[in-house]
């Protein structure tokens, strides 16, 4: 056993019996790289990573292979779940090498943890040729690896003075390039299989709420095509798991088919947001599916017993990728009893007896929809959609007798907020309380924390520091959920942490958001996370936040931070919409959505029976008196009020929410005459 033996993460602990002196990141072990001058070989990984398994048998369980690193190096083990910071630090520096990222990634750095070298997979003969190689470089040519370490430093430091516009001399709102912005957005769409022109395929939640949003908003029919194009490719291919529901983390192909197949919570959560979302404005049997089995699977397999829900499970069950989710085209002969149904599911899924991927394997992807399918087979798509649940509640009993990918219980703060933004999205669109009441009850574990929170919660602990994405993440949530609510303690906490974040994360003298509240072992700084990839960034976030928190509580210095953040990214939101799409997604709200709704009464839930991304933010007064400054003056109204208000204004409170959408209707026509025709 080595030193990560007592460690609390599900990860760091399954190394914990390789012959590799495996350290935790800290301090003592780059005491020990600095006392013994050794190179340092940072390795970072996660518990559902099918690679890091293969990298971990194949490598780190070798004697031949842990002597070496012992001999030669000091070697650290991080879980990028627990130290996103430590990630994002390396992940950057392999980036600027000009190689590809990915996990595992190995990093090799000098005694101070500046790096110098860094790869991610690779078999045991090439890893252990390039211990050596490393080993005698960095013995032999001591002033070449400084410089090489000096080099990258030095670049890293630019990456965030570089994104960066100068800090402008005035403040006002943004303003983008709309035109511009969209023409960048529609150049790369794949318009076969939807989703970004690539060879691998990554869902990218953030992307597409901003496309669906501006593509009716700014009627951009193109935009608004696309994001549904894209969601229905989503679930008919094999990144969904149309068995217990649930998506992968992406697709290795073009055409959305062969997953990398393990579960991670952060992504289902802004998928059921983004389904949910795309649903309340295009109804459709596919979506309804999509949304019901996809919190079905976080209800059901991701919560804990806390009501906390699990970071991810494995890609691997038994030590083969995706074995869990593939079936033999015997298998499913067998499983499926009825030869009707059986004769629909085949057509359907194209399964054949020589499989569709590895080891006549088929994983369930489908090329044709319903409807499609029903004219192919001139059957009512009522007999498809029946049959194929027919076939998929046999094959989740046949599942159920497998052995289940592992699952990492850790629940992670800013997943968990994600998670949180899904349920609620979901309930907006099919109205099941359920969803609700685990998004409540996520929130309340996660609001037993007091000043300042931690980043994990596992077997009955709360452990590690929390970084700007988990108080962003949990901050907007708990605004979210007081606007379904009418709770205004949930928005009074989510004030209190506002509040905290701008003194833990916030660069006064820069105007934005670091990603961590102190630097932790850091050489460049502390970093700022600007740019969406899988998740929104943190800036993103707190911008938004200001944003809304600005409304509420008529703080115009919340709403000048958000500016300032949005005017230094005004080239980059129209230069690289898709790594910015979060940020857009309030510059639109400034500029596009000038409505909000006042509710005084007790069930607010017909607000979101319709679509209407013009309502920029929503108050709900539950009881007759409310802390809320904005929403003072409405209080004392008589129950089952709506007040539409738009540039500071309120207008005459209907009693209906139909006479709310008569009067919004025409106020559009008065404000946006051009665009009456739209969307």
């Amino acid at each position: 056993m080595n030193r990560l033996a007592n460690e609390k993460s599900q990860y760091l602990r399954s190394h914990a019996h390789q012959p590799v002196d495996w350290y935790p990141w800290g301090e003592e072990a780059f005491q020990k790289a600095w006392q013994e001058n050794k190179p340092v070989l940072v390795s970072i990984g996660y518990s559902s990573c099918h690679w890091c398994h293969v990298m971990a048998r194949e490598s780190f369980e070798d004697r031949e292979v842990a002597r070496i690193m012992n001999e030669h190096f000091v070697c650290i083990k991080v879980d990028r779940e627990e130290r996103p910071d430590v990630d994002q630090l390396y992940m950057d520096a392999i980036l600027l090498m000009g190689r590809q990222g990915g996990w595992p990634l190995n990093c090799f750095t000098l005694p101070d943890g500046r790096p110098f070298y860094a790869i991610t997979y690779a078999p045991k003969p090439q890893w252990i040729a390039l211990l050596r190689r490393i080993y005698t470089l960095y013995k032999d040519s001591p002033t070449e690896v400084q410089q090489m370490a000096q080099n990258l430093s030095e670049a890293l430091r630019q990456v965030d003075d570089s994104i960066l516009k100068e800090r402008p001399q005035s403040i006002s709102p943004v303003r983008i390039d709309w035109n511009k912005a969209i023409q960048k957005l529609l150049e790369d769409i794949d318009w076969v299989w939807g989703g970004e022109w690539s060879q691998m395929k990554f869902p990218m939640p953030s992307r597409w709420i901003f496309s669906l949003r501006a593509g009716v908003l700014l009627n951009k029919p193109d935009l608004v095509r696309a994001t549904h194009l894209t969601l229905e490719k989503m679930a008919l291919g094999g990144i969904y798991d149309p068995i217990e529901g649930g998506f992968m983390r992406y697709s290795t192909d073009r055409y959305w088919r062969i997953p990398h197949f393990e579960k991670m919570l952060y992504d289902n959560g802004l998928l059921l947001a983004l389904f949910s979302e795309a649903y309340r404005h295009q109804p459709s049997r596919l979506y309804k599916q999509v949304i019901q089995k996809t919190a079905g699977f976080l209800l059901e397999k991701m919560r804990l017993p806390s009501g906390l829900f699990a970071a991810s499970f494995s890609a691997e069950s038994e030590g083969k990728e995706g074995i869990y989710y593939t079936w033999l085209y015997e298998e499913l002969e067998s499983v499926i009893s009825d030869p009707e149904v059986r004769r629909i599911f085949f057509a359907a899924y194209k399964v054949s007896p020589e499989g569709n991927w590895e080891n006549h394997q088929n994983i369930l992807f489908r090329e044709k929809n319903n409807a499609q399918l029903a004219q192919e087979l001139h059957l009512p798509e009522e007999a498809i959609e029946k049959a194929l649940e027919t076939a998929h509640e046999q094959l989740r009993a046949a599942r159920a007798r497998r052995t289940p990918p592992p699952r990492d219980d850790a629940a992670i703060v800013a997943w968990n907020g994600y998670t949180i933004l899904g349920l609620i999205e979901a309930y907006k669109a099919l109205g099941n309380t359920e969803y609700l009441a685990a998004a409540r009850q996520a929130a309340h574990v996660l609001l037993e924390q007091q000043k300042d929170i931690f980043r994990i919660h596992k077997e009955n602990l709360w452990y590690g520091e929390a970084f700007a994405e988990d108080y962003a993440a949990f901050t907007l949530a708990l605004i979210h959920l007081y606007t379904v609510t009418g709770n205004e303690s949930y928005l009074s906490r989510a004030a209190e942490l506002m509040e905290r974040s701008l003194e833990l994360f916030y660069d006064k003298k820069e105007g934005v958001f670091t990603f961590t509240a102190r630097a932790l072992r850091t050489f460049v700084g502390r970093r700022k996370d600007i740019f969406d990839t899988s998740t929104p960034s943190s800036n993103s976030l707190f911008v938004e936040i200001l944003w809304r928190l600005s409304r509420y509580y008529h703080k115009e210095e919340y709403e000048e931070k958000a500016r300032l953040i949005l005017s230094r990214l005004e080239d980059k939101m129209v230069e690289n919409p898709t790594l910015a799409s979060h940020f857009l997604q309030v510059a639109l709200l400034e500029s596009q959505a000038p409505f909000s709704v006042i509710y005084r009464g007790s069930d607010i839930s017909p607000l979101w029976h319709r679509y209407e991304p013009s309502i920029g933010w929503v108050g709900f007064i539950s009881h007759g008196e409310t802390t809320i400054p904005a929403l003072r003056s409405y209080a004392a109204e008589p129950a089952e009020r709506w007040f539409l208000c738009t540039y500071g204004a309120c207008l005459p409170p209907t009693d209906s929410i139909e006479k709310l959408w008569e009067v919004l209707d025409r106020e559009k026509r008065r404000l946006f005459p051009s665009e009456s025709t739209k969307e």
